[in-house]
């Protein structure tokens, strides 16, 4: 019997986070999932994602070898050429990649409700199984938005998004829903109510805050914790809100990532959802990203005067030569200086270091990755492709790589990472030239990543700098690339992200984790499987 696959449609996709995962489910050979309608309002991630659904068009030992000109291709702007050309190439997937990857905004009056009913049912095609996935915007709500702003201001339409999802179940009432959002959910108030309890009552019965639309209601489970009871509604009961959050490190993820993740089931499935199974260890970060190539920092402006004018700090720079000498003679002599320091052992410390090998990476380098080792190997992997793109460093600040290198140095010595009171003791030197620094609000502003446990999680402020995101090998002295970031959120090594290297980092760090999307999947592959079975298939 022919595999029958579950329609998607995907909101605030992104650069395809979830639906990756969710595509990646196999029964035998057939995929389990399909993809049909997928909403992005960046024009950067909607790129990124129509790439990827013109790359799920075709079986992966069918793959064109044109696409993988396209991840070789080291000039952005003639890759787009490129991507072009793929297109042209092969008509029937690229306008198939067109039609499900829609660059839209959901709330925007460009795109009015009744554009984006039009546009779901005849993507659905009439099916009556199918599932809904997405995480509405959360800036609102996270918990360093919050802290920045003094609280959630009730006016932001941000706070109001999940409602655009919330009016999709309501009106086309999908068999299954999986939604995302930040942890400071659980927390967030707005007028004094917790905004988390009334997600979860509007969710749980759509037509309260759509009236006309005679919704179903729904039963709201855990991904990670099983129902203390089941209601006599059939609605399952947990002890606390936070039963409702997912640690990612604790299933595979080499990243400590927390989120909110609700699944629904509509109240005429009569199926209990499985959890997610714990990890038997904790995947660290050196053994998903230690088998890329090594790469030197960039070189960017050095400050050659500071001072206060007007209650403003103003800066003089010079710009330096990024040459692989000019960064050698700079690392090995802020190690002498560093050498001098008490705590450090300079023979331990501060080998002089010769780098001119690494270079400073490009949008793709030929090499041989994943290893063997990698304990994701069989995720990353593409057979096809020999080597890794969007793997290039930025330029720093010649005073940062100092910071950089004191950071890295002393985690590697002290396996933790500093804070600013560290740097302060060690040398006022390392001392961030800003008014805030000794303020105790940005005590770990230099963070380095440690190598023997999960990464911290990756955000969307990693496009703004590295400083959160420093690597934790000494000799690399450098912020993370994206495709270290990309590792860390288990994208597949043949993952593209398109536009500029700052667009590149903002995708990847608002994405959900693939690797675990694709452990939900199975959890929800399962659902509708037993649905199947139960003989209440529409």
């Amino acid at each position: 019997m022919k595999n029958i696959k579950i329609p998607i449609i995907d909101l605030f996709a992104g650069p395809g986070g979830l639906g990756e995962g969710f595509s990646s489910v196999l029964n035998k050979s057939d995929k389990v999932f399909d993809i049909k309608l997928s909403i992005e309002k960046d024009n950067e991630a909607h790129k990124t994602l129509e790439l990827r659904s013109f790359f799920r068009k075709f079986n992966t030992d069918k793959l064109p070898p044109e696409y993988y000109d396209v991840l070789k291709e080291k000039n952005i702007q003639q890759r787009e050429i490129l991507i072009s050309d793929l297109f042209d190439k092969y008509p029937k997937e690229a306008l198939e990649a067109k039609n499900e990857a829609w660059k839209a905004e959901l709330g925007n009056e460009a795109f009015p409700s009744s554009a984006i009913d039009k546009r779901i049912k005849e993507s659905l095609n009439e099916s009556k199984d199918w599932l809904l996935i997405g995480g509405p915007p959360c800036q609102a709500f996270s918990l360093a938005g919050r802290s920045r702003v003094g609280g959630i201001d009730d006016e932001d339409h941000r706070v109001y998004l999940y409602k655009e999802y919330l009016r999709i179940i309501a009106v086309h009432h999908p068999t299954v829903f999986v939604m995302e959002n930040v942890k400071g959910l659980l927390s967030a108030k707005v007028n004094e109510e917790k905004v988390f309890d009334w997600i979860l009552n509007d969710l749980r019965n759509p037509s309260t805050v759509f009236k006309k639309t005679k919704a179903p209601k729904y039963k709201i489970f855990s991904l990670s914790t099983e129902p203390e009871s089941i209601d006599a509604s059939g609605n399952p009961v947990y002890k606390d809100n936070r039963d409702f959050l997912i640690q990612s490190e604790k299933y595979k993820i080499p990243q400590k990532r927390h989120r909110v993740i609700l699944l629904g089931i509509r109240e005429d499935v009569n199926v209990l959802p499985a959890t997610l199974t714990l990890g038997l260890k904790e995947t660290n970060l050196s053994s998903v990203i230690g088998d890329l190539p090594k790469l030197r920092s960039g070189l960017g402006r050095s400050i050659i005067s500071s001072k206060t004018v007007n209650g403003f700090k103003k800066r003089e720079y010079k710009n330096e030569v990024d040459s692989d000498e000019n960064w050698e003679n700079k690392i090995n002599a802020f190690k002498k200086e560093m050498s001098t320091w008490n705590g450090f052992d300079s023979k331990q410390h501060f080998n002089k270091i010769k780098v001119t090998s690494y270079g400073l990476g490009s949008e793709y380098l030929e090499f041989e990755t994943p290893s063997l080792e990698n304990p994701l190997h069989q995720w990353f992997k593409d057979e096809s492709l020999k080597g890794v793109c969007n793997h290039e460093t930025r330029s720093h600040l010649v005073e940062d790589l100092k910071r950089y290198l004191f950071a890295s140095t002393y985690a590697e010595k002290h396996k933790r990472f500093p804070r600013l009171k560290d740097y302060e003791t060690y040398s006022d030197a390392l001392m961030p030239d800003h008014e805030s620094a000794t303020s105790g609000k940005f005590a770990d502003r230099f963070r380095v990543q440690m190598p023997d446990c999960a990464a911290t999680t990756v955000t969307s402020h990693i496009s703004k700098d590295g400083h959160y995101f420093i690597h934790y090998d000494p000799d690399q002295c450098r912020s993370l690339t994206v495709r270290e970031a990309a590792r860390i959120q288990t994208f597949p090594d043949n993952y593209l992200f398109c536009g500029p290297r700052t667009a590149q980092y903002h995708q990847v760090g608002n994405a959900v984790p693939p690797y675990l999307a694709y452990q939900i999947a199975e959890i929800v592959s399962e659902i509708f499987t037993k649905k199947r079975i139960n003989g209440d298939s529409n």
